[in-house]
């Protein structure tokens, strides 16, 4: 096995956990963890800018102007600017301390999920989302990213996207992968579709996204309209 990749199967879907680089990630979209005022200053999110460009913070300034700040849990759609992607996804994660970290961690990957499929972006990569700074314990970052993406594969059958990678440090890694494994033992419906294997076994608008009366019925509930964008 590989010690710096753990890889899932999902049926058809694959799902990698990995030691890697995010904006090396063969993929259609990558996912930046932002905060809610869309300012990508430092860490991660200012690479963004370094590698992609001002473009980048420019359009998201553009959005915050037109629809005001994001709430935990809400994602923003930007161009990638220079970067070899069709978009990029600011998902807001949560601070600890908020209260419901898990959930928001969850609503943050399940509503990025729904853009790719949205738009048919057939693979995502996404950093963990609320460690580092924000300073949620990477179990319940793990618990969140595993219960929307196992969630979101067992409602959605053909449907993109069929492949997602989360990119890791390798601090991180291992802690990740093993509640991320831990997660996927516990007995449930979805839950039991996500199988671990080893690796022998193996020009988009920004800001929000119009829904159509087709769009919203797609949608599990309504609580999935109400938060989503402004």
């Amino acid at each position: 096995m590989d010690e710096n990749r753990l890889q899932f199967l999902y049926g058809d879907r694959e799902l990698l956990i990995e030691i890697g680089d995010l904006f090396l990630a063969p993929v259609d979209v990558i996912v930046n963890a932002a905060n809610g005022g869309l300012s990508h200053g430092g860490g991660v999110a200012g690479q963004f800018i370094e590698r992609g460009g001002e473009i980048i913070q420019q359009e998201s300034d553009q959005f915050i102007k037109e629809h005001g700040e994001l709430e935990t849990g809400m994602v923003a759609l930007t161009s990638a600017g220079s970067l070899p992607y069709q978009a990029v996804l600011h998902a807001v994660g949560p601070r600890m301390g908020e209260g419901d970290e898990q959930e928001k961690v969850r609503l943050s990957v399940s509503r990025s999920l729904k853009l790719c499929n949205m738009h048919d972006w057939d693979s995502v990569a996404f950093p963990a989302i609320s460690m580092g700074i924000f300073g949620v314990p990477v179990d319940v970052v793990a618990k969140g990213f595993f219960h929307a993406i196992s969630s979101f594969w067992d409602a959605r059958l053909d449907e993109s996207p069929s492949k997602i990678i989360i990119c890791l440090t390798k601090d991180s890694f291992q802690s990740f992968r093993d509640a991320f494994n831990e997660a996927a033992k516990i007995p449930g419906e979805a839950e039991q579709k996500l199988q671990p294997i080893s690796k022998d076994e193996s020009e988009v608008a920004t800001g929000i996204v119009s829904l159509d009366e087709d769009d919203i019925s797609a949608l599990e509930d309504d609580d999935d309209v109400n938060g989503w964008f402004k």
